[in-house]
C-alpha cells in the first residue's frame, strides 16, 4: 500500500502552502467543524473525514492529520486566501516597532486586552475585524487583524506617534535634553526632555501606574523622576549632561534610596537608543511582569 503521507500534506504544510499562519488555518478547520481540540492534540470530525482528511502516525511527531494535496483549492482556502490577515509583527514593521509595543498600543486603542492567556479580543477590536487565535505552543492567545486594518488612520496615527518616539535619533542631544521645551507623553503627563517622555509613555504603555516628580519619603525636599506605588519602585534618568548641582541631588538620592532600603531604577543616557529592551530587563530582574 502506498504511504498516504506521499499523496496528503499536514495542516502545517496547507498553511505554508497558503500563506496563511497554521493557527489561523486550524482555527478555521475548528470553527467549520472539521477537526476538533483534544488535550493531546487535534481529531478528525465527520465533516473532516468527508473532505479526505486522514490520521498519520509517526514515531517523531505520533499521530497526525494530512489532507488531499488538492484541498488548497477548496472554497474555503481560496476566501481565506482573499482575506489575508496581518499580525503585529507586520504592523509594526514600517514603523520600526516590536511586536509588543504594537500590542500594547492596540491595547491602549482598547481593541485587545492582556489576559492570563496572553493577548484577547476585544468587542471594539472585532469591530475592526480582528480574529482571536491559540497558539500551538504553549496555548497563549493572540489576534490577528484583516490586512486593510493597517490603513485605519486612528491606528496608523498611533503607530506613527510612538515610532517617532521610540526612533528618535539619539544624537540630537540639544533637543533630548533641553530644558526649555515640553514634551508631552500619551496619558498627559509634561516632562523637561523628550527621555523623561519617552519612560514615561512606556510606562503608560506597559499598565504601570506611576506618579512624576513624587517626593522621597525623608525629611528633606528631594524628588524622584517617577514612583510606582504598586511595585513601591522608584526611576531615575540621566541625560549625562548634569551640572554640579544636579548631581550633588542624585547622591543625596541615591543616599536616601540606600538608607530606607529602597528600590529604584537608574536610566542612563545610553538606554534610551533600545529603552523598551532595557526596561523590561530590569523590571524582570526584580521580579515584575512586563506583558
Amino acid at each position: 500500500m502506498e504511504d498516504p503521507s506521499h499523496q496528503h500534506i499536514s495542516t502545517s504544510a496547507l498553511a505554508k502552502q497558503l500563506g496563511i499562519p497554521s493557527q489561523q488555518v486550524f482555527a478555521t478547520l475548528k470553527d467549520y467543524g472539521w477537526i476538533r481540540k483534544l488535550e493531546d492534540g487535534w481529531s478528525l470530525t465527520n465533516k473532516g473525514e468527508f473532505e479526505g482528511g486522514e490520521y498519520v502516525h509517526s514515531k517523531r511527531y505520533g499521530r497526525y492529520i494530512v489532507w488531499p494535496n488538492e484541498l488548497s483549492m477548496h472554497p474555503l482556502f481560496r476566501a481565506m486566501e482573499d482575506n489575508q490577515t496581518i499580525t503585529s509583527r507586520l504592523l509594526g514593521k514600517p514603523y520600526g516597532l516590536t511586536p509588543r509595543q504594537v500590542n500594547r498600543l492596540l491595547a491602549e486603542l482598547g481593541w485587545i486586552k492582556h489576559g492570563f492567556q496572553g493577548w484577547e479580543l476585544t468587542l471594539l477590536g472585532e469591530k475592526y475585524g480582528g480574529t482571536q487565535l491559540e497558539s500551538d505552543q504553549g496555548g497563549s492567545f493572540y489576534v490577528v487583524w484583516p490586512a486593510a486594518v493597517a490603513e485605519e488612520a486612528l491606528l496608523c496615527r498611533q503607530l506613527a506617534c510612538a515610532a517617532q518616539t521610540e526612533n528618535h535619533s539619539a544624537g540630537s542631544e540639544a533637543d533630548l535634553f533641553a530644558d526649555n521645551n515640553t514634551f508631552t507623553s500619551m496619558d498627559g503627563h509634561q516632562h523637561s526632555s523628550e527621555l523623561l517622555m519617552q519612560v514615561c509613555q512606556w510606562l503608560y504603555l506597559a499598565g504601570f501606574t506611576h506618579a512624576c516628580k513624587r517626593q522621597l519619603p525623608c525629611s528633606e525636599e528631594l524628588y524622584a523622576d517617577f514612583y510606582l506605588p504598586v511595585q513601591q519602585l522608584y526611576l531615575e534618568c540621566w541625560s549625562g549632561q548634569e551640572t554640579s548641582a544636579e548631581l550633588r541631588g542624585r547622591m543625596r538620592r541615591k543616599e536616601c534610596y540606600k538608607a530606607n532600603s529602597l528600590a529604584v531604577i537608574d536610566i542612563e543616557k545610553a538606554d534610551f537608543e533600545d529603552l523598551d529592551e532595557r526596561l523590561t530587563r530590569q523590571f524582570r530582574k526584580l521580579g515584575i511582569k512586563v506583558y
